[in-house]
């Protein structure tokens, strides 16, 4: 019986012997070599195994890819420089001028700015709708509909959208539904399984999980993907092999770190919202949220690492709240190990124009927090002395 190949030997890394290396090597070339000019046509084609330009595809990055797949349920997957990458050449190899784009209101502020100004220079015409209240959806759909975006978990209000509901209505107009699943990973959501055509990750968060890689992913069936791939080829954003080998070393420890995270901020989001300086928190996980139906539906085996709360005294009272911790930092970011907390109106919704951000809810007092791998009541202890101290003053 023929010996099963490992993946590491599936997609050209080497063995030693009759050995293999436990850690995949990283192939750090941006040029592959050729014995002769038929090898170049053979390779080109696709009638023969092997790599020519690390801008099209990588040794150490299609393992990376490989794995991913594996991990969304999805026919193929294809790593980027960043998450922006991802999203950006999705988005563009699926739209062209006269298309019609269905987003949702509430998106990462960059994410905003692409749909919000970038497509509609393009002549590409986008609606920003209220896509939780998904009774009336239909009304949103026009014959031109090619794109409808969402994300699983909403940057910054935790709002959950019911996919398999929005997949169900967008198949009626063959419409293509793009899923960012970035805050819920496939930890505890997979959109393909939920009938997304295509799902999006920033690597650079909880997949690699330790703040060290820049990356983004895409992935559905090898068609979609095919054809996102020719735009990555064209826009250069393919993943560098070292971030890729990063994270091919983040995804070992990714299931339990999930875990961790999602139990620490449901148990933070709980205290958070018994707390005198504290208005309101978004977290899908509590029993009052407006997308906890929803999020116990869809979402499994927890809630996810993110929550958001709003501070009393607007942002001078974030501002004192900061000044006030001492071990939880401020980090425009998150996924990171440690906690960490965010303002989306001066951070990741800094670009989206004060009268939206407003509108949707993200205003001055809105803070972000990252729930880190730690001891819960460390952090709480941290948290819970800052805002003593906001209805002490």
């Amino acid at each position: 019986m023929e010996k099963k190949k490992s993946t590491a030997e599936k997609v050209g890394i080497a063995g030693c012997g009759i050995t293999r290396p436990e850690v995949p090597p990283i192939y750090a070339t941006s040029v592959f070599s050729f014995e002769t000019l038929e090898d170049v046509d053979a390779v080109y084609e696709g009638d023969k195994p092997g790599y020519v330009y690390s801008r099209t595809s990588n040794p150490t990055v299609r393992l990376l890819e490989e794995e991913l797949a594996l991990l969304e349920r999805a026919e193929r997957v294809l790593a980027f420089s960043s998450g922006m990458a991802a999203i950006t050449t999705t988005i563009c190899s699926l739209v062209k001028p006269g298309d019609h784009v269905l987003a949702s209101k509430v998106l990462y502020g960059e994410t905003h700015k692409l749909f919000g100004e970038l497509l509609p220079s393009w002549g590409v015409k986008v609606d920003f709708v209220e896509l939780l209240e998904t009774d009336d959806i239909e009304s949103y759909f026009r014959e031109n509909t090619r794109i409808l975006y969402v994300e699983t978990i909403s940057n910054p209000l935790m709002e959950v959208s019911d996919i398999p509901r929005l997949c169900e209505e967008a198949k009626k107009y063959n419409c293509r539904v793009v899923v960012d699943n970035t805050f819920a990973t496939p930890a505890f959501c997979r959109p393909i399984e939920e009938g997304a055509h295509i799902v999006l990750e920033s690597l650079t968060k909880y997949l690699n999980g330790h703040s060290d890689v820049t990356g983004g992913m895409a992935g559905g069936s090898a068609a979609d993907i095919e054809t996102v791939g020719k735009f990555r080829t064209l826009m250069g954003g393919c993943m560098s092999p070292f971030d890729a080998w990063l994270t091919l070393r983040g995804l070992k420890t990714f299931p339990l770190r999930m875990e961790k995270h999602a139990e620490n901020a449901l148990h933070l989001a709980r205290k958070l919202e018994r707390h005198p300086a504290v208005q309101k928190v978004f977290y899908p996980g509590l029993e009052r949220n407006a997308s906890y139906g929803i999020a116990r539906k869809l979402l499994r085996n927890g809630f996810g690492g993110m929550l958001s709360f709003e501070v009393a005294g607007g942002e001078e009272g974030v501002s004192r709240l900061v000044r006030n911790l001492e071990n939880v930092e401020l980090l425009p970011s998150l996924a990171a190990v440690k906690t960490t907390l965010s303002h989306p109106a001066k951070t990741s919704h800094r670009s989206v124009p004060a009268d939206t951000r407003i509108s949707s809810g993200i205003t001055g007092g809105l803070v972000r927090l990252s729930a880190g791998i730690e001891t819960p009541e460390t952090v709480w202890q941290d948290l819970e002395k800052a805002l003593d101290e906001l209805v002490e003053a």
